[in-house]
């Protein structure tokens, strides 16, 4: 649980930026990504879709909108985080 944490939190973050995005007139976004060690590229994402890709795991993934996206990371967060105390608890 303490791994999946922060990987749902950069998610959430990511996906409400993204929301922001798509709300102004500068839809799309820049970003860096890797390629391969140490090698980076640049890319410009269209985001006029309103739409984002999270894997459930299990090699599925499933396109959401960013509301219905939203709502389930925050969900996921707070069982991984109800998880974790009763883990900790125990």
């Amino acid at each position: 649980m303490k791994v999946k944490l922060p990987d749902i939190r950069k998610t959430l973050e990511t996906v409400a930026l993204l929301k922001k995005k798509s709300e102004s007139d500068e839809k799309a976004v820049e970003t860096n990504f890797l390629v391969s060690d140490n090698i980076w590229a640049k890319a410009t994402i269209p985001n006029d879709t309103a739409k984002v890709g999270l894997w459930l795991g299990a090699n599925v993934m499933v396109e959401y909108g960013y509301e219905d996206a939203l709502k389930l990371l925050l969900k996921n967060l707070a069982n991984a985080e109800a998880k974790l105390k009763e883990t900790e608890d125990d």
